[in-house]
């Protein structure tokens, strides 16, 4: 498919696997960076797998302490 037909079907590309989504299937991520705010799209699979990653990422930040 050309990427004008992909865009007036409503299709997205997951930002992971890169597989073809449609838009009412897509996770939409938004992240605060240092570089700035950085948004990209998921399928479900991918989705699921970002949120486990990041629950992760947050229990190893809240068991830390904040000492330098």
């Amino acid at each position: 498919m050309s990427e004008w037909i992909k865009k007036l079907m409503g299709l997205h590309q997951c930002f992971e696997c890169k597989q073809y989504i449609d838009k009412k299937d897509i996770y939409d991520v938004n992240l605060d960076t240092l570089d700035g705010p950085w948004n990209f799209k998921l399928c479900g699979v991918c989705a699921k797998d970002f949120d486990d990653m990041m629950k992760e990422l947050e229990e190893v930040i809240g068991e830390r302490d904040n000492t330098i």
